[in-house]
């Protein structure tokens, strides 16, 4: 699909959310196909969340298919808080991704009738609408926190509230677990399109092609490291992943990053409450 027909769709349907979900519902794009890179990519959480079993653990932007919580729970943990800010994810969207994993992990994975069924069979608690910014939740009252391809859709601003708020949250000792998408997500309609596509646009035409329900605020890996350096964690881990060329004109305001910079498309980061 030619990502600027994409970006016109959006914008049509974002007026009405109920929609633009029941079009992806009937196109099937809701649904998650559990491949072996998104699978390990998920599982990550559940590997790192071993180093503070049992506990609580919290999900922000969990998004529809409830993956990472599904193995979360399944690696032990006592509860797991999904937090959104729109209600997107259903029984049936939650079914598919446990059917995926009947064949990839040990266990029964009974399907769930509702999301007390959900709770009750996965210790999983779907908080939304419900906001990170300020979970209201107590003081140091969680041991794991992740997030997946989450964070590329916030503004700036918004992330420095959304970690401030893991850091207060977080116990001594809990590990913070993020993984950031930085591509241009077009990308992933539009197979003609270049992963870093958005390079070309200054700021002002950016606003244009980029509607609140596909936001993407283009930050890069420094970015992300300074917003994560600014809270009270020890970042003991983080990893670059880099193409070898970009092949893009750049916009002004691309112009003062590192080359290295602009050829990471994507990067995991882990903190830990010391």
């Amino acid at each position: 699909m030619d990502w600027r027909l994409k970006c016109a769709a959006l914008y049509a349907l974002g007026s009405a959310p109920w929609l633009y979900q029941a079009v992806q519902r009937a196109t099937g794009s809701a649904f998650l196909a559990v491949t072996d890179t998104y699978f390990k990519l998920h599982q990550r959480h559940a590997t790192l969340y071993r180093r503070v079993h049992p506990g609580r653990a919290l999900e922000f932007g969990g998004g529809r298919h409830f993956l990472s919580p599904l193995l979360l729970s399944h690696a032990g943990a006592t509860e797991v808080l999904v937090y959104d800010l729109e209600r997107l994810s259903s029984p049936a969207l939650v079914n598919h991704t446990i059917r995926q994993l009947r064949g990839r992990l040990s266990g029964s994975w009974p399907e769930v009738t509702d999301f007390d069924d959900l709770a009750l069979n996965y210790r999983i608690r779907y908080l939304a609408p419900a906001d990170a910014r300020n979970t209201g939740l107590p003081d140091a009252s969680v041991d794991f926190i992740c997030s997946t391809s989450t964070l590329e859709h916030i503004p700036p601003d918004d992330i420095r509230r959304i970690l401030g708020e893991c850091a207060r949250v977080a116990r001594r000792g809990a590990v913070l677990s993020h993984v950031v998408d930085y591509q241009d997500h077009y990308s992933y309609a539009d197979k003609t399109l270049s992963p870093f596509n958005f390079y070309r646009y200054s700021e002002k035409t950016w606003r244009w092609l980029n509607p609140p329900n596909h936001f993407q605020n283009r930050l890069r890996h420094s970015d992300y490291e300074r917003l994560f350096a600014e809270q009270p964690l020890t970042t003991i881990e983080t990893r670059p992943w880099r193409m070898n060329e970009i092949r893009v004109p750049l916009a002004a305001a691309f112009r003062r990053y590192d080359p290295l910079d602009l050829m990471t498309y994507s990067a995991y980061f882990v903190q830990e409450r010391a």
